[in-house]
């Protein structure tokens, strides 16, 4: 037995191909990409799926219409009010305490939602809250302040 027996070759994976390695490789010289013009040089044809050949573009040439308030948008984030008042213990529901839980991330403005049920008298301060969450809180003889969301930057 010799070692080319036991040994294979076959690793499963694929080489990659060498361009430019000279003439009798195949791909030698300009490597597969013809000579002159903008696919032949680094960083050329880099168009993606929408390039027209510079044409001007079919979705430039459709109209604006409607409005997005993508830009000016303020986003909460949903916490459910039964997950929370099982991850903090004691009376008081803050950003801090909610932050401290792992339910939120230090900047993010927090909306309570949800029905679930109150069996402790809670203060809470979070920047809003759905009317359910906000009625289960106050029947259970909690207090609710919502607080000032502030105004992102370019609106």
């Amino acid at each position: 037995m010799n070692l080319n027996d036991i040994l294979s070759t076959d690793t499963g994976r694929k080489q990659r191909r060498r361009v430019g390695r000279g003439l009798g490789s195949g791909i030698g010289k300009t490597g597969g990409r013809g000579s002159k013009g903008a696919g032949s040089r680094t960083g050329g044809l880099t168009a993606g799926p929408t390039f027209e050949g510079g044409q001007f573009p079919f979705w430039k040439r459709l109209p604006y219409r409607g409005f997005t308030n993508f830009h000016h948008q303020v986003k909460f984030l949903a916490v459910d009010l039964g997950r929370a008042l099982e991850r903090v213990s004691g009376a008081e529901l803050s950003l801090k305490t909610l932050i401290a839980a792992g339910l939120a991330h230090e900047g993010q403005l927090i909306k309570l939602v949800g029905k679930a049920e109150v069996k402790r008298k809670v203060t809470v301060s979070v920047h809003r809250m759905s009317g359910p969450a906000k009625a289960a809180i106050e029947a259970a003889g909690g207090k609710v302040t919502e607080l000032h969301a502030p105004v992102q930057e370019g609106t």
